[in-house]
């Protein structure tokens, strides 16, 4: 089962993201960017916790699509959403 939170800007949904993973729940942020997802490293925090993640080109499996430096305007759009499992993460 899935949940999505009421759109909020890139700063809060990473906050979330990051307290989400503390209480053992997996989720991604999805914003504007079609195909794209942001989401925490599996080795995080033993290395740095956020991954920019895109949709192969048979949109089958998500991807990593490297570094990303985010405008000021892509920071304040209020178009962004978390989505979480309500199920425990697998990887613990």
């Amino acid at each position: 089962m899935k949940c999505k939170t009421q759109p909020m800007n890139l700063y809060q949904a990473v906050n979330k993201l990051l307290e989400l993973n503390k209480q053992g729940v997996s989720a991604v942020v999805k914003g504007d960017m079609a195909g794209t997802r942001i989401s925490l490293d599996k080795t995080y925090p033993e290395s740095l916790p956020l991954r920019l993640e895109g949709l192969n080109k048979q949109e089958t499996k998500w991807e990593d699509l490297g570094m990303w430096n985010p405008t000021i305007k892509e920071w304040q759009s209020q178009n962004w959403s978390v989505t979480r499992t309500i199920n425990q993460r697998s990887d613990n």
